[in-house]
């Protein structure tokens, strides 16, 4: 007989179509009733959705409740962790679902340990290496519901899971979701439809001894005497039920023998809707929180990092609050977008907290450093916060009273833009001895491109002066009109008549970029055609051309008129508006990269834009970029999918790389913060935005029944979301490369590598204290003096680092994590870290033993001393 493990939780969203504010009003009874349930019941559990952060909230409310959350945990009735936030799985980086975990174990261990359990119930979707990332957490399993098919993937809820290379885990699907037996009451009615329905609905796969039965639902409260109510439920059901727990049931499936193995993505609608094209909705979060990630993985760790070698100490808690602000705004609703508008502010507002944290660590860092080195106004302090030195185009702000200035000992340098303050009189000075006024003479701030070699995880100072007779080299419009080209050595491109056209090493591609425009009958949660409608090619109208020494531009202009709003669409004398478009690509005598970006001035509303690539690739396969490696040729498959609750449209994501290839040619196309892309006819179709202004819509093309967001359940209302049309000025950046033979993994890590990294630099000022925000603010301290123009903590060859950071338990040691996305193993050579005393580690800081090496696809961790 199948017996059925009941696990009383519930799934605490932290924002929906209410704010998080709501939600923690909510948890002020709903949580304290479990803690008094539980301390009356010892026999039952309850797991607290494996989010530490609502904990957290609920303990600042309740701060007298800290020792009885203790002992409970102690005592294995209340399961806390081990995440931060419950994140989406599929629009993070990877850096972020280790952050959240890392977090959240550290807010755990305050109150005892966390479940070691990969609990995510709700997330719409799954990359293909979620088990090489939970492995580096020290998780061995995950408990998941949505994207799963058992007819076309694997056809039991319980099996293993493997990443791209070695790395697998035991993995537990909940066929029915979370809520599958909510309130879990005792009448004839609910056990034959609700409880032994569900058992009925997991046995038609495979039968099962034991079945994983979660007793919750959406903000759900404790149940009640749960042992009574099983004795009743067991005197009228055909199977047995038992309390259980999330690890206890765990334990279960591993005993199993011949656990099937399946490698992969979860994003298939069998039995749930998974938003396929939620990847594009509200893009102006997407934007945000790609931008927060990168500024805090790119600069503010390493910086934190290279600051401790110097002497300059600030809080981790700071970086950590930081953090949290983003892992709050990870959650699958919220990145997602499938919210309120008010609940959007709140997290663009988050972001908005997250990036003045990490600008205002950076500004007091960078000053302190520039105070240690006594710099001068003609000098500016440029940071690596790579391992690796590089020879580059570093970007530095500087301010300078003339534009005549002449950097020393550098190998080139050319301005890129430039702000003119004009001059300021009766402009009051104030000193100890006295007031006065004076005349402020005019300044510009400038960004100037510096190539340069700077040690890896170290600074350099540049030094510049002012010259009556020379001037940096500036951009410079060459040409105008309706042909207009630009070139390097192995690539040209050309806008001619309307089209643009790339020559590669010889060979010609007409029509490579277009930009094309249609009609969105779908929400937050999803893009869907309008009725009628189809995509249409958005005109370029007209380019120009600048130029500096090394390097090129071209910036194509278009305007197009197009309906303001799906009923204009379908109506042949709707109103229609301008739109209006430019595109830029930029070439360097470097390499072959082109670097684009697109500003689209939005003025219409429920649409969907996309750059469509065209590189001739005849019969390619698509490489879809993930942490440490890439999903080939992921293509829907349509076959017995009518009965699916939603279209499996085949669009899918990428995480920053995409690349189609023959073995003639491979077209890589470097994504930032665009997630979303199709592969049809030869042609990759990239993604910029869906505009809506509907949370949920019932009956769309590719969604037929209910609106998703509870918008046509009884008592639920339709609700508007003004905010979700991204009008105004939209910016959009990327890069593409072509090149010649098969697709190449090292190549590409390689590329994306140095394509996302920043530049971090520092001028003192006396023009202008607001340049750098809190400048005026900080205050002199008796800083040690540093003699040397250029240093180092850590500079390394021939290994992909793609995070560094300062330890969260130990404050001499600094950690870094390696990538591998090649199928060859890559060997670490431990003499790199001389003096340094390495010791590999997971990433909650774990020591491992295993060998100096990376395996294919896979990632490892180091901690590194200072000294």
């Amino acid at each position: 007989m199948t017996v059925g493990y009941i696990v009383n939780q519930t799934h605490w969203d932290r924002e929906w179509y209410f704010t998080n504010a709501d939600a923690l009003v909510l948890s002020d009874g709903i949580f304290s009733d479990i803690l008094d349930e539980l301390e009356r019941h010892p026999e039952a559990n309850f797991c607290l959705d494996a989010q530490s952060s609502i904990l957290e909230e609920y303990l600042e409310l309740y701060p007298q409740n800290i020792e009885r959350v203790k002992k409970l945990v102690a005592n294995n009735q209340l399961f806390i962790g081990p995440w931060y936030t419950q994140s989406d799985c599929l629009l993070v980086d990877g850096e972020s679902l280790i952050r959240n975990a890392m977090i959240g174990v550290q807010d755990c261990n305050k109150y005892g340990a966390p479940m070691s359990v990969g609990y995510i119930p709700d997330t719409f979707g799954f990359n293909a290496q979620i088990p090489t990332i939970l492995r580096q957490i020290g998780l061995d399993n995950v408990v998941f519901w949505r994207g799963i098919d058992f007819q076309k993937q694997v056809n039991t809820p319980y099996f293993k899971w493997k990443g791209l290379g070695e790395k697998e885990i035991i993995a537990i699907n909940i066929p029915q979701g979370y809520g599958c037996s909510p309130n879990l009451k005792t009448t004839q009615e609910y056990v034959d439809n609700r409880l032994d329905g569900y058992l009925d609905f997991v046995n038609q796969f495979q039968e099962q001894d034991e079945i994983l039965v979660p007793a919750g639902g959406d903000q759900q409260a404790i149940v009640r005497d749960i042992q009574d109510k099983l004795k009743k439920i067991n005197t009228k059901s055909k199977y047995q039920y038992q309390i259980s727990n999330f690890p206890e049931f765990l334990d279960i499936v591993r005993t199993k023998e011949s656990l099937p193995i399946y490698e992969g993505e979860f994003r298939l609608p069998a039995y749930a809707r998974i938003h396929r094209t939620i990847s594009s909705v509200r893009m102006d979060i997407k934007q945000a929180n790609y931008k927060l990630e990168q500024k805090l993985l790119k600069r503010t760790e390493p910086l934190y990092v290279l600051a401790k070698k110097y002497g300059i100490t600030l809080s981790k808690e700071l970086l950590i609050k930081a953090w949290k602000k983003v892992l709050a705004s990870q959650a699958h609703d919220s990145l997602g977008g499938c919210v309120y508008d008010n609940v959007a502010t709140d997290i663009l507002h988050r972001y908005k907290e997250a990036a003045e944290l990490a600008d205002g660590i950076e500004n007091v860092i960078m000053k302190k450093m520039a105070r240690k080195l006594s710099l001068k106004e003609d000098q500016v302090l440029v940071i690596n916060t790579t391992a690796t030195a590089r020879t580059k185009y570093y970007k530095v702000k500087i301010l300078s009273k003339t534009k005549n200035i002449v950097f020393k000992d550098v190998a080139d340098a050319f301005i890129i833009s430039e702000k003119k303050y004009d001059a300021r009189e009766n402009i009051l000075i104030e000193k100890p001895e006295g007031k006065f006024y004076l005349t402020e003479p005019e300044y510009f701030e400038l960004e100037v491109m510096v190539k340069t070699t700077i040690p890896g995880l170290g600074y350099k100072v540049l030094s510049f002066e002012e010259k009556s007779d020379i001037a940096l080299e500036t951009f410079k419009l060459s040409e105008k009109g309706d042909c207009v080209s630009i070139y390097n050595k192995e690539t040209s491109l050309l806008f001619n008549d309307g089209s643009i056209t790339v020559n590669y090493q010889g060979e010609t591609f007409n029509d490579f970029i277009k930009l094309v425009d249609c009609g969105n009958d779908g929400d937050t949660y999803d893009f869907s055609p309008l009725r009628g409608d189809f995509e249409i090619q958005l005109p370029f109208n007209f380019a120009e051309k600048k130029t500096t020494k090394h390097f090129q531009q071209l910036t194509v202009y278009g305007q197009a008129s197009l309906p303001v709003d799906l009923e204009d669409r379908q109506n042949p004398v709707g109103s229609f508006e301008q739109i209006s478009y430019r595109l830029t690509l930029t070439l360097s005598d470097q390499n072959s990269i082109v670097d684009g970006n697109l500003k689209v001035d939005n003025q219409i509303l429920s649409h969907r834009m996309r750059l469509v690539f065209d590189p001739k690739i005849i019969n390619g396969d698509v490489y879809q970029g993930l942490t440490a490696g890439y999903l080939k040729n992921n293509k829907v498959d349509f076959s017995d999918t009518e009965n699916y609750p939603e279209y499996p449209a085949p669009i899918s994501t990428f995480d920053k790389t995409l690349s189609l290839a023959n073995d003639k040619r491979t077209f890589d196309f470097y994504g930032q913060e665009l997630k979303e892309y199709e592969f049809s006819n030869d042609k990759l179709f990239i993604t910029l935005f869906s505009s809506t202004g509907q949370l949920g819509k019932p009956d769309l093309l590719w969604r037929a029944g209910r609106a998703s967001g509870d918008t046509t359940n009884q008592g639920h209302v339709m609700h508007p979301t003004p905010l979700a049309q991204l009008l105004g000025e939209r910016t959009f950046g990327f890069s593409f490369d072509l090149n010649q033979g098969n697709f190449s993994e090292y190549r590409t890590q390689e590329n994306l590598t140095k394509l996302s990294e920043q530049t971090v630099s520092y001028q003192i000022q006396d023009l202008n204290y607001f340049v750098y925000r809190l400048d005026n603010k900080i205050q002199e301290s008796n800083e040690k003096r540093l003699n040397l123009l250029e240093d180092s903590l850590l500079d390394v060859k021939g290994l992909n680092i793609v995070s560094i950071y300062p330890s969260y338990y130990e404050e001499d040691k600094f950690i870094i994590r390696l990538t591998n996305a090649t199928e060859d193993t890559v060997p670490i050579n431990k003499a790199l870290f001389s003096g340094k005393y390495p010791v590999i580690i997971n990433a909650l800081e774990e020591e491992l033993t295993q060998d100096y090496l990376i395996k294919p696809y896979d990632m490892v961790t180091i901690k590194l001393s200072y000294r």
